[in-house]
């Protein structure tokens, strides 16, 4: 059971990074989620931790990737 949540997690966490990574402003990712714009500029500066956020604002933000991804054809 742990081995596949940490799988799932790490999949979750990488699908975030490349959120984070993308050309996509805080602002939109903010308004599209709703998650803060000043917690989307701090996980891209650092100053949040990817770890440290609940799993609501985690499972928003890897849902918007993967919707984002069906649109787009890949970020």
């Amino acid at each position: 059971w742990r081995d596949h949540a940490d799988g799932e997690w790490n999949y979750m966490r990488k699908k975030i990074q490349k959120l984070l990574e993308s050309d996509i402003s805080a602002y939109k990712i903010a308004k599209d989620t709703g998650v803060t714009q000043s917690k989307i500029s701090g996980l891209r500066s650092g100053t949040i931790k990817i770890e440290n956020i609940t799993l609501a604002i985690a499972e928003k933000l890897a849902l918007y990737y993967d919707e984002l991804n069906k649109k787009q054809g890949g970020l």
